[in-house]
């Protein structure tokens, strides 16, 4: 055995596991993938209930998401930590879910450009009067919930459906917005971000943020304070951590270690209490196309690509 752990599960039981092989060494293929590569999904295949494979912690369980039940998350980790691997499995089943509206926000086109043509609000805007604006109707979409949410007697709308969709609102690069030179339009964005942070997820709206960097010059404590949900690939320093995870000096783990594995990450999502290592689902952004060329012939595109990209043509 390469490793052996031992637990005290309860008073007067100890259990210890062996290990073979080491859970987050191995690379594992999404399940959305056949053995070739090739996308074995269909759209409209999952609901927002059902929990989303994240991939494995270092003892080998299934780290899972479920949107419904969950609020809002921050993903940070700088280039080449394997981020836009964890996002892709996000975004993909988002996409393949009957009763979610995928809402993305992207300056530099890494995130979005797979889910163009089918998500249900897209921005590539560098200055942030445009996706202030999409913040602005995603406020206004609460309000028009607002009815529903007293009607059911609950503290938070959990029952989706096509008609009543989940919002799941993905901002990359978020720091591009919240430092934007020009302050007037940045204190805008700021303003309806941390209106749909501090309200949205009790009227059915996910926020997911990402960022490289997750200082305080980037996320006010106001807004990060309401992403409960924490995935940290590798980050350059402690400090960096430890805006994500505040008692990081306290755990035997870190993401502030340039030894980090590529798609390694320290998550805290749904009923995890205590940080662990997660080994991500492959994902690529190649499946991603893919996934969405069939989403495409089957109706789903409510828009072109750019003017000056033919996907017909360059193939």
């Amino acid at each position: 055995m390469r490793r052996i752990r031992i637990t005290q599960p309860e008073p007067g039981v100890i259990v210890a596991r062996g290990f073979r092989r080491e859970p987050l060494e191995a690379v594992i293929r999404s399940p959305l993938l056949g053995p070739d590569g090739s996308p074995v999904c269909r759209p409209g295949q999952f609901a927002s209930t059902d929990d989303v494979l994240l991939g494995w912690d270092e003892d080998g369980t299934p780290v899972v998401l479920n949107l419904a039940y969950s609020a809002h998350a921050l993903i940070a980790g700088v280039t080449r930590s394997g981020k836009s691997i964890t996002v892709n499995t996000l975004l993909t089943y988002a996409s393949l879910m009957r009763d979610v509206r995928l809402i993305l926000i992207d300056p530099n086109l890494g995130a979005v450009a797979p889910w163009w043509r089918t998500a249900y609000k897209v921005s590539d805007a560098i200055h942030p009067d445009e996706p202030t604006e999409i913040l602005r109707w995603v406020r206004e979409e609460m309000q028009r919930r607002e009815r529903l949410f007293w009607s059911g007697r609950t503290d938070r709308i959990t029952d989706f459906s096509p008609d009543l969709p989940l919002l799941l609102v993905v901002i990359d690069e978020v720091a591009n917005y919240t430092r934007h030179p020009d302050r007037k339009a940045r204190e805008r964005f700021e303003a309806e971000l941390l209106a749909v942070a501090s309200q949205g997820a009790k009227f059915g709206i996910r926020l997911w943020l990402l960022t490289q960097k997750p200082s305080a010059d980037v996320l006010t404590t106001a807004v990060r304070t309401n992403l409960s949900a924490r995935i940290c690939h590798r980050v350059d320093t402690v400090e960096d951590f430890l805006h994500l995870f505040p008692d990081g000096r306290d755990l035997d783990i870190t993401a502030a270690d340039r030894t980090m594995p590529q798609g390694v990450s320290i998550a805290s999502v749904g009923d995890m209490r205590t940080p662990v290592r997660l080994r991500s689902v492959y994902l690529p952004t190649e499946a991603c196309w893919q996934i969405n060329d069939l989403m495409c012939t089957e109706g789903l595109k409510v828009r072109d690509l750019p003017a000056s990209i033919d996907l017909d043509k360059a193939a």
